[in-house]
């Protein structure tokens, strides 16, 4: 058996461990409900306060974050700096992370929303990534659900401030682009 084949039987093996996990000590625990209970409030709360004249712009900003989260989210997993011991889903441990597809993208869109202006706009990501990030991730923590291994939290704000000023900037842009092909037609 060469080394390949050898990674994909241990990768087979674990795979089956992780959905007798799963199967045994996540569904139905009170961190899934929690999960699932976050991943619905934020899908009815979006519902609710988001401005319909303008919705697929918010939603291009939903679409970014969760995008990134869940990129960002994967490279700290396979680093070994988190990990998750519950998930929504058996498909695969670490992949569908609650925080990444409602909670983020949720509290992005509200902001980009709210706050059109950079100045505010930069004032209240920063106090977002460090609420995310000593709140957030501290409550997720406390509750099992988020664990910590080679990272610590304030690791976090930059990489929140960041994407939300990437964000914003690549919607501009793209508001920039479709108002100059106008002039152009």
């Amino acid at each position: 058996m060469n080394q390949f084949q050898e990674i994909q039987k241990q990768y087979e093996d674990l795979r089956q461990l992780w959905l007798d996990y799963w199967i045994q000590d996540v569904v139905f625990t009170y961190h899934w409900w929690i999960m699932v209970g976050v991943l619905i409030i934020s899908f009815f709360l979006w519902r609710r306060l988001v401005d319909k004249t303008r919705i697929i712009e918010i939603s291009l900003v939903g679409l970014l974050i969760s995008g990134i989260a869940f990129i960002l989210d994967q490279i700290g997993t396979s680093l070994g700096y988190w990990t998750y011991p519950y998930t929504l889903t058996p498909l695969e441990r670490d992949l569908w992370a609650v925080a990444d597809f409602s909670i983020l993208p949720f509290f992005y869109m509200m902001i980009y929303q709210w706050f059109a202006k950079w100045k505010i706009y930069i004032l209240i990501i920063m106090l977002f990534a460090l609420f995310s990030a000593f709140v957030g991730e501290t409550i997720f923590q406390w509750l099992g659900i988020y664990v910590l291994l080679k990272w610590k939290h304030i690791y976090s704000v930059p990489g929140y401030i960041l994407i939300g000023l990437f964000v914003k900037a690549v919607i501009q842009k793209l508001h920039s682009l479709e108002a100059q092909s106008k002039k152009n037609v």
